[in-house]
């Protein structure tokens, strides 16, 4: 979005990575190769005054991209048989662009259509994630790229375990950071808040308790997800997301009441337009704060998605 390409020029020297959604990894059968679309909304001029050091001395942001693999059954089948093709791409295609590496949000997609189910298929594609690292983390005359993993939470709001354990144990062997996607707790089929903090806190508690056993992933390791959007639901069942000047928006034109719920730690707010009854949730100062002193807690790093829907001030909490 134009606001998170303007925060993220403006305000850097705050961030040690950016993740633009810029890519996609496309199978083209017709050619029989994979190719990596997107490429033109690559700014390489947008890139270079975001990765410019802001001072003597500072460290300069890492840019690395997210890129999803949208890939039907074919490609999916290509994908598992050819993976060092598809490191070699990536990694060559980092390369031409001086990216430093790439969030990979495929982990979430395997998950959510039930792939991981399988034993066989869990096998090969931690076989394919595997093979990406190696090839990111070759030695160049450039900086070692890395693998940022978006994962889903440990505990689900409404259903069993969404990731084993013993997946980031055998992942954070080569994994450089789990971004841990610690929001979408509630959607319109089930309205409520878009992280309650009992479930934000059990998968932060998760990820901190592994950190006795030497195989499983370190805390700072892992990146607990902030939400800088929000919901705006309508009764019984509608409504989506919203972000920052949406929500300023519904404040200017409604004048409702906030209220903080304190089970959940999250502001709310309910209006009424036309005939539909409305209720809001969106971050604030307050339960930024919260989040950001959970992950303090336990040694958690953090990941925000996404810079831009959230409002300004909530930058100064970091």
């Amino acid at each position: 979005n134009n606001k998170g390409y303007e925060i993220a020029e403006r305000l850097s020297a705050k961030f040690t990575h950016i993740a633009p959604v810029w890519l996609q990894l496309h199978w083209e059968a017709a050619a029989a190769t994979f190719t990596v679309a997107g490429q033109h909304d690559i700014d390489a001029g947008w890139m270079e005054k975001v990765m410019r050091p802001q001072s003597l001395g500072s460290t300069a942001v890492r840019m690395v991209p997210r890129i999803l693999f949208e890939l039907d059954q074919a490609g999916l089948l290509q994908l598992l048989s050819r993976p060092l093709d598809v490191a070699d791409l990536l990694v060559n295609f980092c390369n031409k662009y001086g990216f430093d590496g790439l969030v990979v949000e495929t982990w979430s997609q395997w998950a959510a259509s039930g792939l991981l189910q399988h034993a066989s298929f869990r096998q090969q594609a931690v076989q394919v994630l595997r093979l990406l690292a190696q090839a990111l983390h070759r030695p160049t005359d450039r900086s070692r790229m890395e693998l940022i993993l978006a994962v889903p939470p440990f505990e689900a709001a409404h259903q069993g375990p969404v990731l084993a354990m013993p997946d980031f144990e055998e992942l954070r062997a080569f994994v450089d950071f789990f971004s841990l996607m610690t929001y979408d707790a509630s959607s319109p089929s089930k309205p409520g808040p878009n992280a309650p903090w009992k479930w934000v806190k059990s998968n932060a508690h998760a990820v901190a308790s592994t950190a006795i056993n030497r195989q499983s992933p370190r805390p700072e390791q892992v990146l607990l997800g902030l939400n800088f959007y929000g919901n705006d639901y309508t009764q019984p069942h509608g409504g989506g997301p919203i972000i920052g000047h949406e929500y300023l928006s519904l404040l200017k034109t409604h004048d409702p009441v906030i209220r903080w719920d304190q089970k959940t730690k999250e502001h709310v707010f309910n209006y009424v337009a036309g005939d539909e009854a409305h209720e809001v949730y969106y971050p604030t100062k307050a339960s930024v704060q919260k989040r950001l002193e959970l992950a303090h807690k336990y040694g958690l790093g953090i990941s925000i998605w996404e810079i831009g829907q959230g409002l300004d001030h909530f930058y100064d909490l970091f």
